[in-house]
């Protein structure tokens, strides 16, 4: 073999991601949300960092509301403002599901084993209510003897909300059941033996089982629905998730406006504070480099969140020109659009537009929209147009919406009815479609 040694020159093309184009992109990608959490762990880290929240405030109508909601009384002289009620004050005390079963045990008149026994079966319940941990294992863990168990059990099962404590669904129902006074032999087997053939929706096979006629069998099914499969969920103390829009569309004397929602959001600037300090030269070197450092962060920072509205206003407003008929008239009427085409028209990459349109959202005339449903495919017609799959969905939920309950459509003839209307879908389209939609088959939507 022949090994020389030998100098080359090749170019090449090569994406160098600096830490600031990274932050960019992140930043880009946030919600409203998570951006504003950013801001505060940021802030919290940057001493540089000056943030306020800015909320714009009507003071001419916030006046005229306080003067016409002012009581009147005969006598004014001793109203003590004051003393007025001040709802910011009033705090909504929640308790958790465990909370709210310790509370109710300890006020039952039991022993201390008896409560020490309750309290542990609730700690075991998941957060639907249920005891779905072996009973074996309590009783093992807890060297108590089974009817000892039992008896603590149905103790629990006595607490409210009403079913929990139930080791499956069936026990669940049937505690829901004798707690209403439903005294019903025929509907406690039922709800043991056959959730399973009322999930699937086969009433016949269940009227031939018992013998019973289809309207018995409705009116006692009818009783099922009405009870709580999930009780433990009412004591939920999950925290509700807000939707903030970032861009709004308003229509101002017969033309469309797109603006950045900025009401409540978190406003950033650099205190001038330590910019005087990098101007005097009696702080020693090392303080200026930290005052440096933070100062390129925060600097960073404010560049990125300045991109992302920049770059999210951009893409609204291409959204607001593509999709007017939308905005006039309504969800029908919205057309096929995809990424790549907004990417071209912004001469932006479509990760670009794709981090943008990520859980962002617009207030529009008809309700709050998130930018990906404005991106969809698209279905020809027998009009030479194209039509949405946005369109299409609504155009399936509309159609089952109207239909006969009794008799409800199948996939096949729902396909027929948008053919006839010039639109060309498949069956397996219409049922890939309505699975989307979380809409049930024609079998499993049939009421009796």
């Amino acid at each position: 073999m022949n090994f020389n040694n030998s100098l080359e020159l090749t170019q090449s093309q090569k994406l160098i991601i600096t830490m600031q184009l990274k932050q960019s992109l992140n930043i880009l990608n946030m919600s409203k949300l998570e951006l504003e959490e950013e801001i505060k762990r940021e802030y919290e880290e940057n001493p540089l960092l000056e943030v306020e929240k800015s909320s714009e405030v009507d003071w001419e109508k916030y006046i005229k509301n306080i003067e016409n909601s002012r009581p009147s009384y005969k006598n004014e002289l001793y109203y003590n403002y004051d003393n007025d009620i001040n709802l910011e004050n009033i705090i909504k005390n929640t308790y958790s599901l465990y909370e709210n079963l310790h509370l109710q045990v300890s006020l039952y008149k039991i022993d201390k084993i008896e409560k020490e026994i309750c309290d542990y079966i609730i700690d075991s319940l998941d957060e639907d209510g249920y005891l779905r941990i072996d009973e074996k294992y309590i009783i093992d863990e807890l060297n108590i003897t089974n009817s000892l168990f039992e008896m603590c059990l149905k103790i629990v099962q006595q607490l409210e909300p009403v079913g929990v404590g139930a080791r499956n669904l069936s026990e669940c129902l049937i505690i829901q059941m004798r707690n209403l006074g439903i005294d019903n032999a025929l509907l406690e087997t039922i709800v043991s033996k056959d959730l399973e053939l009322i999930g699937k929706n086969k009433y016949k096979e269940i009227t031939k089982k018992y013998n019973i006629s289809m309207q018995k069998c409705v009116n006692l099914i009818n009783i099922i629905k009405t009870l709580d499969p999930k009780p433990g969920r009412v004591c939920s103390d999950e925290k509700s998730v807000y939707i903030q829009p970032d861009v709004v569309v308003e229509k101002i004397e017969d033309e469309f406006i797109v603006y950045m929602n900025e009401s409540d959001s978190l406003k950033i600037r650099i205190s001038n504070f330590y910019k005087e300090i990098l101007k005097n030269s009696k702080y020693d070197e090392s303080t200026k480099n930290f005052i440096k450092e933070k100062l390129n962060s925060a600097t960073g920072l404010v560049k990125s969140i300045e991109s992302r509205k920049s770059t999210i206003l951009k893409i609204a407003k291409e959204i607001l020109k593509n999709q007017k008929d939308f905005f006039e008239k309504g969800e029908k009427y919205i057309k096929p659009m995809k990424m790549k085409d907004i990417a071209q028209n912004l001469d932006f990459h479509e990760s670009t537009i794709s981090r943008g349109v990520n859980g962002k959202y617009m207030l529009t005339p008809f309700g709050i929209y998130e930018f990906k449903y404005f991106f969809s495919s698209a279905l020809e017609t027998n009009y030479d147009n194209l039509a949405s799959s946005v369109s299409i969905k609504r155009m399936i939920q509309e159609t089952i919406k109207s239909e006969n309950k009794k008799k409800p459509l199948s996939d096949d003839q729902i396909s027929k009815i948008l053919n006839d209307r010039g639109i060309n879908i498949a069956r397996r389209t219409i049922a890939k479609y309505r699975e989307e939609l979380g809409i049930l088959s024609s079998s499993k939507r049939k009421q009796y």
